[in-house]
């Protein structure tokens, strides 16, 4: 997947190199704007990976943004030093400061990616286990129905699940919601 950027810079001529810099490793640079207003709004309409931007822009701080759309994707912030260690200890933002060097910033976006590869496959496992432990807890429900209607002991009543979604081709899941519909 081609990683799709946002340059949010007051400065225009940093701004075209840093698009310049990118659009030759081959990033899709989606905008470039100076306003934080511009910024929300484009990054809530798009799938954005990350967001390049400097500490002020013309109508919002970083810190303005990061509230509004800190939740929705990535920031890379291109800063001084004094600003670095105040950002970096309010938020999550990664920071580089400037004058920017072409290496650490290619490094850091590469490093911003793979975190985020590695986060979303956390999250789905996360969300997996979620599914299950719900899962489970219809599974409960259905073998204790089925142990009250038909006096089965709880083992006999996973295997008639079982058996009845393997005769029937149904999933475990479908199987327990047939039970519980039939309260």
């Amino acid at each position: 997947m081609q990683e799709r950027i946002v340059i949010a810079i007051n400065n225009l001529e940093v701004s075209e190199k840093l698009r310049n810099i990118l659009a030759n490793e081959g990033y899709y640079i989606v905008a470039t704007t100076k306003s934080g207003n511009e910024l929300i709004r484009i990054v809530r309409i798009n799938d954005i990976s990350i967001v390049l931007i400097g500490y002020k822009l013309i109508d919002m701080t970083i810190m303005d943004v990061y509230n509004n759309i800190g939740e929705l994707t990535s920031f890379l912030a291109i800063v001084n030093e004094q600003h670095k260690a105040y950002i970096q200890e309010q938020t999550d933002i990664f920071c580089i400061t400037s004058p920017i060097n072409n290496l650490i910033l290619l490094n850091s976006i590469d490093m911003i990616i793979q975190s985020e590869r590695r986060f979303g496959l956390y999250k789905k496992k996360i969300n997996t286990l979620e599914q299950k432990i719900a899962d489970r807890k219809f599974i409960d429900k259905a073998k204790g129905k089925l142990m009250e209607r038909e006096s089965f002991s709880e083992e006999e009543a996973f295997r008639y699940i079982q058996k009845q979604a393997m005769d029937r081709r149904k999933t475990i899941r479908e199987i327990v919601d047939e039970i519980l519909e039939k309260i």
